[in-house]
């Protein structure tokens, strides 16, 4: 019996099975570490967001009226995806005691990495839905009027949520292949509507349109009075127009109007008359009669 290879082998049993243990205990240190440490940044962001009224921009979005019949809270599901992205975080870490080359730590990189990216969707879906409850709020007194107000009202604010969604899958990379061309469908058909009814169907009821504004405009333009006349009209001492009307106290008839005497005209002496000039006469002619 070769007791001294039994003994080596032995041996290396068991210091591979300290290793492991070492291994382990590191583990579960990390683990234990990070735990804490996700409890206390949920507890943390709890406070702060129920301190800065985060609830009430959920209520404020809609999604809490939409989420209300699975029994999720938009707040809870955020705070978990924070609290399982340090978790996982944690457990990469920790899976390095056992080397960088396990499948396991694969996986979990591969997880950690998706993580950040659900984030950013869930925050884009919550100001897409804020911002959509916002133009309904706008869009609901204005249509108000009309029959079909409420219909197109809930029309756009569809629209703008499934815009929303459609980014947030884009930002986790789901469906690319699926939403980028719904996404290029419906704004190529937002874009035909708006061409077609604009430079087809609305041609002439727009032209009518513009023919009353102008008509009004010009309407509007002509009983304003002239700027020159306006100014005269407005300052103090201007003087009086030649034309129209004749100023104050003078007589509407110029003929029954008095003649006043000239006092010039007995000054000047009267001129006496030119005598005739005699008919030119030759010598030795007598000048006729």
């Amino acid at each position: 019996m070769d007791l001294p290879g039994i003994g080596a082998g032995l041996g290396a049993t068991l210091a591979g099975v300290g290793a492991f243990v070492l291994q382990l205990i590191v583990f579960l240190v990390i683990l234990l570490i990070g735990w804490l440490i996700a409890k206390g940044v949920v507890k943390a962001l709890t406070f702060l967001l129920n301190k800065i009224g985060f609830q009430r921009v959920l209520d404020r979005s809609g999604l809490t009226k939409l989420l209300a019949p699975t029994g999720i809270s938009a707040i809870d599901l955020l705070l978990k995806l924070i609290y399982y992205f340090i978790l996982l975080i944690t457990l990469q870490l920790a899976l390095g005691a056992f080397g960088q080359d396990n499948p396991v730590s694969q996986i979990v990189n591969d997880i950690v990495a998706f993580i950040p990216s659900a984030l950013v969707a869930v925050v884009i879906v919550i100001v897409v839905s804020a911002i959509a409850n916002v133009v309904g709020d706008l869009l609901r007194p204005v249509l108000s009027r009309f029959s079909f107000g409420p219909l197109l009202t809930r029309i756009v604010v569809i629209a703008i949520i499934a815009l929303g969604v459609i980014a947030a899958l884009n930002q986790i990379g789901v469906a690319v292949t699926v939403t980028m061309p719904i996404l290029i469908a419906v704004l190529a058909a937002i874009v035909g509507v708006v061409v077609v009814g604009v430079g087809g169907g609305l041609i002439k009821p727009m032209q009518s349109r513009w023919e009353g504004w102008l008509g009004a405009l010009s309407h509007e333009a002509a009983k304003a009075p002239a700027p020159a006349a306006a100014t005269r009209a407005t300052t103090p001492g201007a003087a009086t127009p030649t034309t129209g009307a004749p100023p104050a106290g003078a007589p509407s008839d110029p003929a029954t109007a008095p003649t006043r005497p000239n006092p010039a005209a007995h000054d000047v002496p009267p001129v006496p008359p030119v005598p005739p000039t005699p008919p030119l006469t030759r010598p030795g002619e007598t000048p006729p009669a």
